[in-house]
């Protein structure tokens, strides 16, 4: 069995595309950002460039990002309080690490005005979506959400207006999400040149752990195992496959944190296929090592 065989064709049958499309220009006016890196400072340049009237809306503790973040021109405002920054918005979209998500959402949706859409941009779905269906005030206005688009650089110096264009942005609701507020962060979503559609918060997370969360860790392990008198002869190959292993451990040891079940059943999955190719390689199965690799060059061929 080839790993992650069907994985991509499941995830399209698990998912219903949204046909919602933004019909009032106005609208959204205001919005803030709450952690500006790579995926927030890209929400927000996607957004200025539909509507370069819109106003913009940072958020960060620490002086020094705040200093940056005005010097980049690009944010009409930058506050250190969450509640100042959420005032009077009509989004608020959260963009910090997975494992601060939930406390941050808590907060935006205690001081933004009650037609307020509460969005994120987390890897990770089913703790975040879990921890808030608890709270009344949150379950209300917060609409789960992971555009499947990034880089191994961090930092928002390193965004961009074109990051999401169509890119899949993965909508998902909670159980008592009401469906109104599901459209609403669809369109939204769709300003920032994406694509969306919907599946549940497991699903999501059990299918990101196959195509993203393990791949990562693989790509990690790859470069890890390099001996260093080898590394001075890597070429394209080794650098491709370990090109995400470059990006930030603290994101990555949070999201390995909140799907810890489900990356750890890919890693299983991982190590039966890992166990069978090398007993192709041990046994001198050649012909099969050959169906093996004409396997992974087909899924490959065929995926998106």
């Amino acid at each position: 069995m080839a790993l992650f065989a069907g994985r991509i064709g499941l995830l399209a049958e698990k998912m219903s595309i949204s046909e919602t499309q933004p019909t009032d220009q106005a609208w959204p006016s205001r919005v803030a950002i709450l952690g500006v890196g790579l995926l927030g400072g890209s929400v927000a340049k996607s957004l200025r460039r539909y509507s370069p009237r819109l106003q913009l809306v940072a958020w960060a503790r620490d002086e020094s990002k705040q200093e940056r973040l005005r010097a980049l021109g690009l944010f009409d405002d930058v506050r250190i309080s969450i509640t100042d920054a959420v005032q009077d918005c009509d989004v608020v979209v959260v963009a910090s690490p997975v494992d601060r998500i939930a406390e941050l959402v808590r907060q935006a949706v205690a001081a933004s005005p009650a037609n307020c859409l509460v969005t994120d941009v987390g890897s990770t779905k089913l703790g975040i979506v879990e921890a808030l269906e608890n709270d009344p005030q949150s379950r209300e206005k917060f609409v789960a959400a992971h555009p499947i688009a990034g880089s191994e650089r961090s930092g928002v110096e390193h965004s961009s207006s074109d990051l999401f264009d169509e890119k899949w942005i993965v909508i998902t609701p909670g159980q008592s999400t009401r469906r109104s507020w599901v459209e609403k962060a669809a369109a939204f979503w769709q300003l920032t040149g994406g694509k969306t559609r919907e599946m549940t918060p497991k699903d999501h997370d059990t299918h990101l752990a196959a195509i993203s969360h393990v791949p990562h860790l693989v790509s990690a392990l790859i470069a890890k195992v390099a001996p260093p008198d080898a590394r001075p002869l890597v070429g394209s190959g080794w650098m491709d496959i370990t090109r995400v292993a470059a990006g930030d451990p603290e994101m990555w040891a949070a999201i390995c944190q909140e799907n810890r079940k489900a990356i750890s059943y890919e890693l299983q999955r991982v190590r039966q296929e890992f166990d069978h190719l090398q007993k192709l390689v041990d046994n001198q199965q050649d012909e099969a090592l050959r169906d093996w690799l004409s396997d992974a060059q087909q899924i490959k061929k065929h995926s998106p």
